[in-house]
């Protein structure tokens, strides 16, 4: 009888996958492919993929060389966790699942490519445009005034047009 690992039909770690989302989140952060972080590290893109997925566990060892290439503390990898609702044990895991935990993956992607586009703009007073700009729409998302407020609802349209202006080299 053969047995390697954990068997295929207990189901996925919540932390593995958790651990996994974070590695996935810290690699695309840094704009690189599981390739590229694979090889830095003398391991497949398969093996990498399967640490993403939590298929397979990330050992402790592995943590504190990611840790290092990333330039992170391990803790990095376990923020957030205490937060999440346990999922059912033996269950899938959170993140194959459709619906709500969908949303949060897709949202988690649009953040991180956002936050690679922020990185890599250099002009200070474009990077304080763009965060005036979110902050804004962040408060009128919490006000719940997004439409209904005469003031507020116009506030996003001029901080546009001074990014694009600062983008052109203009003045903000």
């Amino acid at each position: 009888m053969k047995r390697r690992g954990r068997e295929k039909k207990e189901g996925l770690n919540e932390v593995d996958v958790f651990v996994g989302q974070r590695l996935r989140e810290l690699r695309m952060l840094a704009g690189l492919s599981q390739s590229d972080v694979a090889s830095a590290l003398g391991l497949t893109f398969q093996q990498l993929q399967k640490y993403e997925r939590g298929f397979n566990r990330v050992s402790s060892s592995r943590l504190f060389k990611l840790g290092q290439f990333f330039r992170v503390p391990v803790s990095v990898f376990f923020e957030g966790l205490e937060n999440r609702q346990p999922a059912v044990e033996g269950g899938e895991a959170p993140a194959v699942g459709g619906g709500e935990e969908q949303e949060n993956t897709l949202q988690s992607r649009e953040a991180l490519m956002l936050a690679r586009y922020f990185q890599s703009i250099r002009d200070p007073q474009i990077r304080a445009a763009i965060r005036e700009l979110a902050e804004r729409c962040a408060e009128q998302q919490a006000d719940g005034s997004a439409q209904s407020s005469g003031a507020a609802g116009g506030a996003p349209a001029p901080k546009r047009g001074r990014g694009r202006r600062a983008e052109q080299g203009g003045h903000a």
